[in-house]
């Protein structure tokens, strides 16, 4: 049984999603394509922007999910 299969597991990933949701689509959009298997390059060709902004609004997705979800650590 993976943690994800317990209702304390499910719960954990529906606060996770929800985290996810609530932010803004400019962290959000190449945060979730990251989530999905995208490597920066592909994500900035995409959406047409710089590598370099690509990385930095990861970098700041991760952060702020990281200080919302520091309880299910």
């Amino acid at each position: 049984e993976t943690g994800f299969e317990s209702p304390d597991g499910a719960y954990a990933m529906n606060e996770i999603n929800k985290a996810i949701n609530n932010l803004n689509d400019e962290l959000k959009i190449p945060f979730s394509m990251f989530l999905t298997g995208y490597k920066y390059n592909e994500i900035a060709d995409k959406l047409d922007l710089p590598l370099g902004t690509i990385k930095s609004r990861i970098f700041f997705a991760r952060k702020t999910l990281q200080g919302k979800l520091k309880d299910f650590r």
